[in-house]
């Protein structure tokens, strides 16, 4: 199954490719490259000893696209980065155990109330278009009496990032083999689960101005020409794109203390 987007350009959104990434990129092919920072020369220099590698073709995460559209990340540039290139893993700290047990209880709970529900991996999908492939992987599918719902749990507060995902699954999840078997042409109903409460998300909400904003984020996600970047203390400390890649990204390490104003 092809999903095809409309490709939107806007010259104000897209700029061209800064020297500087292409610098670092040119010499991080070696397999151990050292690099300065562009934008910051105090820095101490990163060894490269794993360069990033150029996809054959772009491809999108659905939670890349969801963190845009909303609006948790303002960085279209760190999305086009990780589309278009594929860089060595960090070590996180993130402690998954939490959302993990809320996936197992609410399967637990739908399995004894009769439903058949399929789980985190059995609903890893990739869909193929014409500029990008996206991928996904909703936590829960379940058939209740019928009605098939789009279950993914979140641990921490409320976003609206959250729901564009569970939005995007809908969308995306009923063209990919096993979701037109569950789903049998069926439009999916959507569902957050939160430990405080339970959104319920309509199938209605898969509207024409959805889909038509799915399709510009993906549009500057997956261009042949990078957005411009938006660099912030809060996204660059988490943003798994080495430094030697984004000259603009901020420095977390920066000394604060040389000022005299107080």
């Amino acid at each position: 199954m092809t999903l095809k987007h409309k490709r939107i350009l806007t010259d104000d959104i897209h700029q061209p490719l800064i020297t500087g990434f292409q610098e670092a990129f040119s010499q991080s092919q070696t397999s151990a490259t050292t690099y300065k920072p562009l934008s910051d020369t105090s820095s101490q220099e990163i060894q490269l000893t794993q360069p990033a590698k150029k996809r054959l073709k772009t491809y999108i995460w659905v939670t890349w696209l969801s963190s845009l559209m909303g609006e948790d990340k303002q960085c279209k540039y760190t999305a086009w980065l990780s589309a278009n290139y594929q860089f060595p893993k960090r070590e996180s700290d993130f402690d998954s155990s939490a959302h993990d047990r809320m996936v197992k209880q609410r399967a637990i709970q739908h399995k004894n109330q009769g439903f058949a529900a399929y789980i985190e991996d059995d609903n890893s999908f990739t869909i193929n278009g014409e500029t990008c492939d996206i991928g996904g992987k909703p936590d829960i599918v379940v058939n209740e009496n019928g009605q098939i719902i789009i279950e993914d749990c979140k641990s921490g507060k409320r976003k609206t990032s959250h729901r564009m995902q569970v939005l995007i699954y809908m969308l995306l999840f009923p063209l990919s083999p096993q979701g037109q078997q569950i789903c049998q042409r069926q439009a999916p109903s959507g569902r957050l689960v939160y430990p405080n409460g339970i959104v319920e998300i309509a199938p209605s909400e898969v509207n024409t101005e959805f889909k038509e904003f799915f399709r510009q984020t993906v549009a500057i996600v997956s261009s042949t020409t990078p957005p411009c970047q938006s660099p912030s203390h809060w996204e660059c400390r988490y943003c798994n794109v080495p430094s030697a890649y984004c000259p603009a990204k901020f420095d977390k390490e920066a000394n604060t203390e040389n000022h005299d104003l107080f």
